[in-house]
């Protein structure tokens, strides 16, 4: 990431001008007097002389030690160290490695970029400022230690897997912005051939996580995975991605990166085959990875305009994870093939009692359902909310579909107290029309709620449904009994000072 640039005064080139033409005529003995004078006074000029100096008498191990003594003080005695500041101590690190690559040292900055890569990112840990600066100037020096790289005497292979250990060693997403490092160096193919037959090894050689294990593991070995079918792709073998894929889909829950090289093979058989083991063997420890799935098999069935097959698997994630989004979306596909007054009426009724409109009780297809079954759900499997109904959905729907009469009746049943003001809103616009009374009921519910709370950020939020509250009374021409509750408010609450200032603004 880019370095925030500080702001130029306006007045800032006229002062370099002036500055320049002075030094411009001191003679060379007054300028060396000069630069001496202000290195005594400043260390950090004192020590940037130091290192050029002793850089251009070739004395490499002295600006190296100087170097990484900085590094290593970037890892403070104790977590509550106050010296650390991201900026200074970032800059000047920055400043010395790039020094010591214009001086022709490639390789003695890629040393030392292990060294600020083990200790560097631990400054999130320890520091008190903000994660910006720190961000930023690890970046800085990044950049500088990515640009020795290919400077470096190291053979090309070894700088890929200089870079890829570095990328997978990173908890801290400091190579996120390094992506572009691979493209730019046109490695050959000959070079990515040697680092895909380490990776191959070390993959082979690495204990495989078991089911249970934690999920670092697995992302551990899944990135290594990732490498290795990098480099196979840039050293040309195309062929081994998918095997390499199938062996590892089961440990690492890769079957989405199988599934996209299956279909870019053509083999679309051959993914959906695995499309349905791997959502089997995920669906009930690892849901994101098994939905990714489902939809991927509905892309499938879209290229082919079978419809019938969306509409079932986005009744099948409706039923493990109702919401509106979903019905909409089942909705549309529905309508298209003419079955949708069926299948809405199984879905409501799926909200209100919880049982699977697909399935018997023995859990197999139901013959009453009008969609044909997915395919992705094992006999055994369950899903849907664990308490119905299910209020929260069936007001969003009931909503969507202007039906404030069933808005009203699951809001009552199924909240008690106006904690999820969202929720209240939405319901109060939905009937203020039809059921005004109702709305400023609801508003005036929060309001109190609010202003219970005794906080002057509590007021402002009571203060914005009261003008709701205004606004509905007016509207239906009552202004005398917004008028009597707002005086009723203000002798409830008169010891609240703030809170009667902000209600005299109404």
């Amino acid at each position: 990431m880019p370095r925030k640039k500080t702001p130029v005064s306006k007045r800032a080139p006229k002062q370099r001008t002036s500055t320049r033409r002075w030094l411009e005529e001191r003679s060379q003995e007054e300028l060396v007097d000069f630069i001496l004078g202000v290195a005594q006074e400043y260390p950090r000029v004192r020590e940037l002389l130091a290192s050029h100096t002793n850089l251009k008498q070739g004395k490499i191990d002295l600006v190296r030690d100087a170097i990484r003594k900085d590094i290593e003080a970037l890892e403070p005695d104790w977590p509550d160290d106050d010296t650390f500041g991201a900026d200074s101590d970032f800059a000047h690190i920055a400043e010395r490695l790039a020094a010591m690559l214009d001086a022709g040292y490639a390789d003695e900055v890629v040393e030392l970029g292990e060294v600020f890569l083990r200790l560097a990112p631990k400054c999130y840990e320890y520091s008190h400022y903000d994660d910006w600066s720190i961000e930023s100037g690890i970046s800085e020096c990044l950049d500088i230690i990515l640009e020795a790289l290919p400077r470096s005497s190291l053979p090309p292979a070894e700088q890929l897997l200089w870079y890829i250990d570095a990328e997978l060693k990173d908890d801290y997403a400091i190579f996120d912005n390094t992506k572009d490092f691979i493209k730019k160096q046109c490695y050959k193919k000959a070079d990515w051939q040697v680092v895909s037959t380490i990776l191959e090894k070390r993959l082979q050689t690495q204990a495989v996580p078991a089911d249970n294990a934690g999920s670092k593991n697995h992302y551990k070995r899944k990135n290594l995975t990732r490498w290795l079918q990098t480099a196979l792709e840039r050293s040309g073998r195309q062929t081994d991605i998918i095997q390499l894929l199938q062996r590892e889909a089961p440990v690492t829950h890769g079957y989405g990166e199988l599934v996209s090289a299956l279909l870019t093979a053509g083999r679309d058989q051959e993914a959906r085959d695995w499309i349905i083991k791997g959502f089997a063997k995920t669906i009930d420890h690892l849901p994101g990875v098994a939905w990714r799935l489902a939809e991927q098999l509905r892309d499938m069935a879209a290229r082919k305009n079978r419809h019938i097959e969306i509409a079932s698997l986005l009744a099948l994630e409706f039923f493990y994870q109702p919401d509106t989004a979903l019905y909409h979306k089942l909705e549309k596909t529905a309508k298209r093939i003419r079955r949708w007054p069926a299948v809405r009426k199984s879905l409501l009724a799926y909200l209100e009692t919880g049982v699977r409109p697909d399935l018997h009780k023995t859990k197999t297809p139901s013959s009453n359902w009008p969609l044909p079954p997915s395919g992705l759900l094992p006999p055994k499997a369950k899903g849907g909310a664990d308490v119905h109904p299910d209020t929260d959905v069936l007001i969003d729907i009931a909503i969507y579909e202007k039906r404030p009469d069933d808005v009203l009746k699951w809001y009552h049943l199924g909240h008690k107290s106006p904690c999820y003001h969202e929720t209240d809103n939405s319901v109060a616009e939905a009937v203020k029309s039809t059921h005004p009374d109702e709305a400023l009921t609801i508003w005036k519910r929060v309001v109190e709620w609010e202003i219970d709370r005794v906080k002057p950020a509590s007021y402002k939020v009571a203060v914005a449904y009261l003008k709701k509250v205004r606004a509905l009374y007016q509207k239906r021409k009552r202004p005398d009994e917004w008028n009597a509750y707002l005086s009723t408010l203000k002798l409830q609450h008169k010891a609240k000072r703030r809170l009667v200032e902000m209600l005299g603004s109404l």
